[in-house]
């Protein structure tokens, strides 16, 4: 469960700012995450829906959430679950709709068990109805038994409602450009992230298993304030860095073998987003320091380019081009960096994007390319930035020494007025600064 952090006005203030896109007589209906059943009585942890989260602040499953203009005000009204002590003793204090008014600025709190009677009579005084459609079957079957709800009480006199429209699209905008509020917690995702990592790093030993690697990493992230990892960890050794997303996290360390690991803690809602690769037994070989450093180039000019105007598919393409000429110049590959890139060849060795957005999502919300053409950086935006290269072990016009390394490095990074801030520096990315930690453990 996500705990607030921020205050109520902040979600206030992004309702009244929603609502300013919206034509009058607009109503938003969002529906919570409802709770996920794992295997017979027992449920995944809950983690509120972003969407839901960043209009409301309220951490409850299955509350339905209503807001609207009356007067040319915004007005909010929450159902949620009703205060009940038996519950209570089995699985915690509930809000209760005293507490929803009075802690998280409720206009109006109505159990969930009397939304049939009351929310339809909302839809029919509304002349469009927002919400986000596309996440769950459910969701959208409840809204468009609604709107016939609504369209029998409309037409006993009331105006005509419109239809159904996804508010996907609005929001996304207004959670592409973090707030200074949001910018200080992704700071500190990143921080507590790069603790988890360094305690990776450290854990990475011959003769231990990915698995141990990743218990050492996620319980830094619980170490400071109880963070939850914001995607599942990914931990691969030797070949298995090779793979982009790969998952199993139970193959042994093997000595001469490069560690990758793929991780991020979630404060507050919001991701870190770090990749370190590094060595097992605390010294890069020949072949892996080449290697890394062509990487490790790559990803800090990307870093450096990381200004407000630059277009994002631009810095994605520079990176790219660096990646291929340093292949080149280490006789992995030949031809020319730049019709490597531009012919798709490049996707041999470098399949991913050079970053993403980050934000309550590790992929966070936001079009990359609107109106067909890449977007442009501007302060408040926050990416990723992670080139890699794949040398995959069964690519034989590779030579052998060279198969089978798999290395990424991750930033994350807030586009600002000037210099791009690094929220994720605290962990050592340099060749010299890892083998330097690598040496000192015990």
């Amino acid at each position: 469960m996500i705990h607030p952090i921020l205050g109520q006005e902040v979600f206030s203030a992004r309702r009244a700012s929603l609502l300013e896109k919206l034509p009058e007589g607009s109503t938003v209906i969002l529906y919570a995450a409802p709770e996920a059943e794992r295997n017979g009585d027992v449920t995944y942890p809950f983690r509120q829906n972003s969407y839901f989260w960043y209009l409301t602040g309220f951490p409850e499953p299955n509350a339905i959430a209503v807001i609207n203009k009356k007067n040319g005000h915004p007005h909010y009204t929450l159902y949620s679950a009703a205060r009940d002590p038996i519950a209570e003793i089995w699985s915690g204090k509930i809000i209760g709709q005293e507490n929803a008014e009075n802690d998280y600025a409720v206009n109006t709190a109505l159990p969930l068990t009397g939304v049939h009677q009351t929310l339809p009579e909302i839809a029919a005084n509304s002349t469009r109805l927002y919400t986000i459609l596309g996440t769950h079957p459910q969701n959208d079957s409840r809204i468009n038994k609604l709107l016939r709800e609504a369209h029998l009480l409309a037409g006993r006199g009331g105006a005509p409602i419109e239809g159904i429209f996804d508010l996907r699209r609005i929001i996304d905008e207004m959670r592409l450009v973090k707030s200074i509020e949001e910018q200080n917690l992704l700071h500190e995702a990143g921080r507590i992230s790069a603790k988890g990592h360094t305690a990776a790093i450290l854990a990475a030993r011959a003769g231990a298993y990915e698995y141990t690697v990743q218990a050492a990493l996620e319980a830094e992230f619980r170490r400071h304030r109880g963070c939850h990892w914001s995607f599942p960890s990914i931990v691969a050794s030797g070949k298995n860095a090779c793979c982009l997303h790969y998952r199993d996290n139970n193959a042994p360390l093997k000595d001469g073998d490069l560690i990758l690991v793929d991780a991020g803690a979630e404060y507050a809602g919001y991701a870190g987003d770090i990749t370190r690769t590094a060595p097992i037994n605390g010294k890069f070989n020949r072949e892996q320091q080449a290697l890394y450093e062509v990487v490790l180039h790559a990803q800090k000019e990307a870093i450096k380019s990381c200004r407000a105007g630059i277009r994002h598919l631009e810095l994605h393409k520079q990176t790219s081009i660096l990646l291929m000429q340093g292949l080149i110049d280490l006789d992995i590959v030949s031809g020319d960096a730049l019709e490597i890139v531009e012919s798709g060849e490049v996707k041999r060795f470098y399949p991913h994007g050079t970053g993403h957005w980050l934000g309550l999502d590790v992929h966070d919300v936001g079009v990359y390319q609107p109106s067909g053409e890449s977007r442009k950086y501007i302060p408040g935006m926050v990416v990723t930035i992670e080139p890699g290269i794949y040398l995959q072990p069964n690519d034989l016009e590779i030579s052998e020494q060279w198969r089978g390394i798999g290395i990424r490095i991750e930033d994350d990074v807030i586009i600002t007025e000037g210099e791009p801030e690094v929220t994720t520096a605290d962990v050592p990315k340099d060749i010299r600064d890892i083998e330097s930690l690598l040496s000192g453990r015990k």
